[in-house]
């Protein structure tokens, strides 16, 4: 399910809405002032590449930690 992100344009604040569907026929309704006077924002998503085992959070063991968490030994 995406999320997209909105802006008002009634009283200028930005929210993000959940949609089961890509094919939604109606803008959101501004959850601040309950106006359907939006549009979307474009967004952006961090991707990186390199070395998968990193910016996991330590979720994921490289092999040679003595933990089990690449997050303490830095690999």
């Amino acid at each position: 399910m995406p999320i997209y992100e909105f802006a008002c344009d009634a009283c200028g604040k930005d929210f993000e809405k959940l949609f089961r569907s890509m094919t939604a026929r109606r803008p959101p309704i501004c959850p601040h002032c309950s106006s359907r006077n939006v549009h979307k924002k474009f967004s952006t998503f961090a991707a990186s590449g390199g070395d998968s085992r990193k910016g996991r959070g330590g979720a994921t063991s490289c092999g040679t930690c003595s933990s089990g968490s690449c997050a303490t030994c830095g690999h």
